[in-house]
């Protein structure tokens, strides 16, 4: 059994989207951020940096319990504990891990920039535009990606997929203004978001 701490936020919806495509049994604990969940000794005890996600497995490698934080790290972790959605044409490929590390530091930081800005008491609308302009730049890139591929990394869904659509579900749900004028993304993200697993996985109530 694996226990998931996590926060629907686009980190949080990593780790479950993928716990719920590989189809693997868990628990949820959902972390309540604004009340400050993630800095209580019992969970910092778990996880000293005070981040989420975080995973312990019952059953980690050799039978032995097993502690795992960093939703990218969590997502290779599991692709290779259920066997699904890292194939080895792609855990070979530079390529795809240049454009999965796209996905984790260039669109994911000027997300967070974008959201951390826009949930300030005054948003200052020069920053909201400054991370959110970027992150339209970086997505017109990744439109003309998708232009020739059915999923984020080729023709194959994979954990690219479940790193990216939580990133997309939390612009469009937020600030849809700097998503759009990306027609192949939103073609992938419709086509990714009718997953059972995907739907299940934005689910924390």
């Amino acid at each position: 059994m694996i226990d998931l701490y996590a926060a629907p936020t686009s980190n949080g919806l990593r780790a479950k989207i993928m716990l719920d495509e590989c189809d693997l049994d868990y628990t949820l604990h959902p972390m309540d951020l604004a009340a400050g969940a993630h800095k209580k000794p019992d969970y910092l005890a778990i996880n000293p940096m005070g981040l989420i996600p975080t995973i312990v497995d019952s059953n980690g490698p050799n039978g032995k319990l097993f502690t795992l934080s960093q939703s990218m790290a969590i997502l290779v972790y599991l692709a290779g504990k259920s066997g699904k959605f890292l194939p080895e044409s792609l855990s070979q490929d530079m390529i795809f891990w240049r454009d999965l590390m796209s996905i984790c530091t260039d669109m994911t930081g000027n997300l967070m920039g974008l959201l951390t800005v826009a949930r300030l008491p005054e948003p200052d609308q020069a920053s909201m535009d400054a991370f959110g302009n970027r992150f339209n730049e970086l997505l017109n890139v990744w439109d003309g990606l998708l232009d020739g591929r059915k999923y984020a990394a080729g023709a194959e869904v994979s954990i690219a997929d479940f790193a990216f659509y939580p990133v997309m579900f939390r612009c469009k749900g937020v600030a849809p203004q700097y998503a759009q004028g990306c027609p192949n993304v939103d073609r992938w993200f419709e086509e990714t978001g009718a997953r059972p697993g995907v739907q299940k996985g934005v689910t924390f109530a």
